[in-house]
């Protein structure tokens, strides 16, 4: 950010990523990675691990001034949530969305970290509202708006690309609605098309201009490298890699270039994948159903209620209101669209991803319980059922206080819960200091651990020594992030190398924040339970260290 220099991770844009450096900038004390080999060697990870535990610097006072932008953030959505809920509905509908947004626990886990989800979803909200105004007004001053508020989302996350076609989609529908005022469809169109075009090009324009400053100081050197270490080798990124060289020489051109890059990065990671587990399944393809089934399992169950409610009574009572119509395309598109894609995608690694449509949802069941509320005197079962459901929902998410990560509704038992899917969804490194009290309240003097986050365990542990799956059986006390719990047993037998299969055997000792397995493995539990399967051990040499025996696997 302050070395207009934007090397290490061009994959999501810049916005939401320097609001949350912005107080780390205005602290001088605070150290970057400038000095060390990572910011040369262009290395994300290992410049964030520097500046967190090596540069001198204090971690949680880093972690803490850069999540503050994020949670306001969080709290700017709340705000546009509740204003146009209340212009839609009325402020008592408005306070029941806002309710159930300030309460639901995808938000909570993920408002308060430096991620771009929650911002993603911001810039969707503030897109469709000022496109909405653009396309009904169309005046030059609503289509710059709109145009601004498009170039928002897509500064937030590259996900926002899809409002090209959500706009376009909205663009035809009002068309359709306003065919008899037009004289036809296509009088109506084209002027409906002018101003999306507009929209879509201004918006361009000034995602263009963001990016100039964030690019203005950065080597082409270095920008030549960018390209090459992020579009390999592979003959089928060669003419991509050769278009963006054409760009690096020049920071005004670099910056589209830039962006650029981004876009195809973003697009090249739904395509490739990750490890997927979802029910016991585990998978390095997609797994069409992930995203239904894991939404159902993570979402309280008043949203789900009421959500459902709101679909079924659409689809048996269609409105002829044309306005109503207008709202319900508005509030539909998105969702419709944003899952289509998200279905389509192998980026099966948690529900976050679907953030953008939440605010969508908790309008459309504005929508849905706006009668209620209205003619509450009229229909005062339905009006108590309602009220029920989002105290159903707070108490829920209160009971579930601070472990908003590892939230699922009731359907499933908290014991159980690691079995049901991991990564963000679950495990996302939240629990380290959780698993440091665990360990000091019960004395443990020594700690094996494999844990999944960026943190570094022996930093905050010192108690604690390295391990992986790989590392085969042992004894003692084991720590497990429970994704790695999970993938070990996918990449392991793949990879010839031992998974942690033969930990299925013990019950864990506890689970910490629902995203830590904790055994305590003694010599009687390997003579009753020994290993079944054997594979050849790779050496690291932190398992040499920190085996019991001397002796790593059997």
């Amino acid at each position: 950010m302050k070395d207009q220099d934007y090397r290490l991770n061009p994959e999501h844009p810049p916005l939401a990523k320097a609001l949350a450096a912005l107080p780390l900038v205005l602290d001088k004390k605070i150290k970057g990675p400038e000095a060390n080999w990572s910011w040369s060697g262009i290395n994300q990870w290992e410049s964030g691990w520097y500046m967190l535990y090596h540069a001198g610097n204090d971690p949680v006072q880093i972690l803490f001034l850069a999540r503050l932008p994020m949670m306001l953030l969080m709290v700017l959505l709340g705000a546009l949530l509740y204003i146009w809920a209340a212009r839609l509905y009325g402020r008592k509908v408005g306070l029941i969305v806002l309710t159930l947004y300030a309460f639901y626990p995808d938000v909570l886990a993920h408002g308060r970290l430096v991620t771009t989800d929650v911002p993603a979803a911001l810039g969707f909200l503030v897109a469709v509202m000022t496109f909405d105004k653009a396309i009904r007004q169309k005046t030059w001053k609503t289509t710059i708006f709109a145009a601004l508020g498009f170039a928002l989302a897509q500064l937030m996350k590259f996900s926002a690309i899809l409002l090209f076609l959500i706009f376009l989609i909205l663009a035809i529908v009002r068309t359709i609605l306003d065919r008899k005022e037009t004289g036809g469809f296509w009088p109506g169109f084209w002027s409906n098309f002018k101003t999306y075009f507009w929209v879509c090009f201004l918006s361009v324009i000034a995602v263009w201009a963001v990016y100039i400053p964030f690019v203005w100081k950065m080597p082409a050197s270095i920008e030549h490298q960018v390209i090459e270490n992020n579009l390999t080798a592979d003959p089928r990124t060669l003419f991509l890699r050769n278009f963006l060289h054409h760009f690096e020489n020049n920071p005004i051109t670099r910056a589209l270039g830039h962006y650029i890059l981004g876009i195809f990065l973003v697009i090249g990671r739904v395509g490739g994948g990750n490890v997927t587990f979802i029910l016991g399944k585990l998978s390095e393809k997609t797994i069409r159903w992930y995203f239904p089934v894991a939404w159902l399992l993570k979402t309280s169950i008043p949203v789900i209620v009421l959500f459902a409610s709101t679909i079924l009574a659409l689809a048996l009572r269609w409105t002829k209101k044309k306005e109503a119509k207008w709202t319900i395309a508005l509030l539909l598109t998105p969702i419709l669209v944003y899952w289509a894609f998200t279905l389509a995608g192998s980026l099966n690694i948690g529900i976050r991803h679907l953030m953008p449509t939440v605010p969508f949802v908790l309008l459309l069941i504005g929508y849905g319980i706006y009668p209620i509320i209205s003619n509450y005197k009229k229909s005062k079962a339905m009006f108590f059922v309602v009220i029920a459901l989002v105290v159903y929902m707070v108490a829920s998410t209160l009971s579930n206080y601070p472990n908003f990560i590892s939230y699922f509704n009731e359907i499933t038992p908290k014991s159980i819960r690691y079995e049901r899917l991991m990564d963000s969804s679950l495990d996302w490194g939240q629990d380290m200091m959780r698993l440091k009290k665990y360990i000091d309240d019960n004395k443990i003097s020594s700690i094996k651990v494999d844990y999944f986050g960026g943190s570094v365990p022996s930093y905050f542990i010192s108690q604690s020594h390295d391990w992986h799956s790989g590392c085969g059986p042992t004894k003692g006390w084991i720590a497990i992030s429970a994704t790695f719990y999970q993938s070990s047993k996918l990449v392991g037998p793949k990879e010839g190398k031992w998974s942690y299969a033969w930990l299925d055997k013990y019950k864990p000792k506890a689970i910490i924040g629902g995203s830590i397995l904790v055994f305590d493995i003694t010599a009687d539990d390997y003579a009753k339970n020994p290993p079944s399967m054997s594979y050849p051990i790779t050496k690291y040499d932190y398992c040499l260290q920190n085996s019991d025996t001397g002796q790593v696997g059997f």
